[in-house]
């Protein structure tokens, strides 16, 4: 219930549309009862072909001692009998066609509708969750829950929503037809109906759980399908792709099974309703003889009588149907309101300020980070970066580095200390102010599906194209990108595939430099590149670093020689802090570190502070 009832909730923005779909299927309820009352005229029209027109019968209740003439319907005369039952019966389902197209639209919109909210809200609630959360839950189970969770959904709010209105609008006119034909067989005919509607709901509760497992299946072949797709060039190259559609064939016999059991259970409803259909129809024939001898009921309300009855049996039979497929929609909503339930671990104040452009400098005040609670990572990390500084941080593989400079655009929420830029705490402000101060580059260069102007401008969507130029002349890919197919409009394909390492990484440097942030953060830019391509990148990066604060990791020691400031980290902490030259004479841990590189090289000779503009 509490997760039908936040279901709902997405349906109250949408109250017209539901309000026009339940008003138009309550006419179609009501004029299927109308159609099977029609069934008597079309009888008496075949029985007594010469009857007037007057004499046609809609309805005759011998309990109630009343009969109802068709041509009391018409408010004008009609001389022939056949052309006023066939004209009935032309605007009748006439009107109910209408009706059911127009309230199948209402409550078709509706359903899509409260579906685009749930999956815009989904996608916009996990892009709103720290790094942490991405770690934690699998791309394929995210993936699954936004497109077929949510599709499940929509089957609910959309398709069985429509069917239960049709439905459940018709039952009420079809039962008061029956029961004012002959109450007393009414009642005897539905004694049946109790011994099938507990079986039902516990078919129910069953498909729920089976619905949930299915999806859960599903989120684990979307993670095979992400991974062997992504990884495809390991997979053939260690030539494992036998073992990968193995295993992926095993995940999709699992859920084939899971299907079946939900079919089973699904497909049992309609035969249940068919068993109580055929007992019902024998008790009626044995009472319904009775009631005819007695005079109680003629033949001809008998033929209405039963065509009623037999219409009645559809809405239950479908209601039925409808209520398992409405539990396997909240096994569903389930996944998708869990996910929504997650909490957001970089949260904003109620009413942050709005960070002003940096100025001054960037200060780590006793800093503590864990991703485990109990186990820290880093622990009372103090640094100061003044504006226009090059700040490089070291250590080994490990210490925490990058989630170091990952707390300053709050990817992750420190557990202890403070970060402040200009003096105010970075968990006062605005999230959106403070990461629009910050340019990134990383060491996986992460490109999209689009053209690479539209990769350029990625961060400032609305850079002409003439800045758009002049950031990708400075970060030396011009020359590269006028050599594509079209140019600046070329498509570069998922994650860039279509260009080297150099050249993304370059377009990675535009992306940065036309956001023109004040702070940048470089995260081994340049490790998985060739030397040329090393060489390119430097130069892009030294016009990047112009007139910025940065904070570079690299985990080449010579590439970052020149670097105004060192710091070492080890085990979390802070061990050491000066210039290169400084840190070799004290003979501490980064003189470690830089023997161990350049063991068989002779010692660079020390190099004065760093210009801005220089390559690192």
């Amino acid at each position: 219930m509490p997760n039908l009832r936040r279901l709902l909730a997405y349906v109250r923005p949408h109250a017209a549309w539901l309000a026009a779909g339940c008003a138009l299927l309550t006419v179609v309820g009501l004029l299927e009862g109308a159609v099977a009352a029609l069934v008597r005229p079309l009888v008496q029209l075949v029985l007594e072909p010469t009857a007037a027109s007057s004499d046609i019968v809609l309805l005759e209740l011998p309990q109630l001692g009343r009969t109802y003439y068709l041509q009391e319907l018409v408010p004008w005369p009609v001389a022939s009998a056949a052309w006023l039952v066939v004209g009935t019966i032309l605007v009748v389902f006439a009107a109910k066609a209408a009706s059911e197209y127009l309230g199948e639209y209402s409550v078709h919109r509706l359903g899509h509708s409260v579906v685009m909210d749930l999956r815009n809200q989904l996608y916009a609630h996990t892009l709103r969750q720290s790094l942490s959360f991405f770690h934690r839950q699998s791309t394929g189970k995210l993936m699954s829950t936004a497109i077929n969770d949510v599709d499940r959904v929509q089957v609910a709010v959309s398709h069985v929503l429509t069917d239960f209105f049709r439905q459940i609008f018709a039952l009420p006119a079809l039962l008061a037809l029956v029961l004012l034909i002959d109450w007393k067989l009414s009642l005897l005919c539905f004694l049946t109906v109790p011994l099938i509607v507990l079986p039902v709901a516990q078919i129910g509760r069953r498909i729920r759980r089976l619905s949930r497992q299915a999806q859960e299946q599903i989120s684990g072949l979307n993670d095979a399908l992400q991974e062997t797709y992504s990884g495809v060039r390991i997979v053939q190259g260690f030539g494992r792709e036998e073992w990968e559609a193995a295993r992926f064939r095993e995940r999709a016999r699992q859920l084939f099974r899971t299907h079946l059991r939900w079919v089973r259970h699904y497909a049992l409803t309609s035969p249940m309703m068919e068993l109580l259909g055929a007992a019902t129809v024998g008790l009626l024939l044995l009472y319904a003889r009775q009631r005819i001898l007695a005079g109680a009921l003629t033949s001809e309300m008998m033929v209405v009588f039963v065509v009623a009855l037999i219409r009645t049996y559809q809405p239950l039979r479908r209601l039925a149907g409808i209520y398992s497929l409405f539990q396997q929609a909240l096994g569903a909503a389930e996944r998708v309101f869990e996910l929504l339930d997650q909490r957001e671990e970089v949260p904003e104040k109620p009413h942050p300020r709005e960070l002003p452009p940096f100025r001054q400098r960037v200060e780590f005040e006793d800093v503590w980070f864990a991703y485990e609670e109990g186990v820290p990572l880093l622990q009372g990390i103090s640094l100061e970066a003044r504006v226009g500084e090059v700040v490089a941080i070291v250590g080994s593989s490990g210490v925490g580095k990058t989630t170091l400079v990952n707390l300053l655009p709050r990817f992750y929420d420190f557990t202890g200390g403070t970060i402040r830029l200009d003096g105010q705490d970075i968990r006062e402000v605005r999230l959106a102010s403070l990461r629009a101060q910050i340019g990134l580059v990383t060491q996986e260069t992460v490109l999209f599906n689009d053209t690479v102007a539209a990769n350029i401008r990625y961060g400032r969507p609305s850079a002409s194209p003439r800045e758009v130029e002049a950031a990708a002349r400075a970060a030396l890919a011009h020359e590269f990108i006028q050599q594509l197919p079209q140019g600046y409009e070329t498509r570069i394909g998922e994650r860039g595939v279509r260009l080297s390492g150099g050249q993304r990484q370059r377009l990675a440097i535009a992306r940065a430099l036309l956001k023109d942030a004040p702070i940048l953060i470089l995260d081994e830019a340049t490790s998985e590149l060739d030397a040329e391509s090393e060489r390119l990148v430097q130069q892009a990066l030294a016009n990047l670093m112009q007139g910025r604060t940065v904070f570079v990791i690299a985990h080449r020691l010579s590439t970052i020689r020149r670097a105004e400031k060192i710091v070492v980290l080890e085990e979390g902490r802070i061990r050491e802090v000066g210039r290169h030259h400084e840190l070799l004479g004290r003979g501490g841990l980064y003189q470690r570190l830089f023997e161990l590189q350049f063991v068989d090289q002779d010692e660079p000779t020390d190099e004065p502070r760093v210009r801005t503009g220089e390559p690192l």
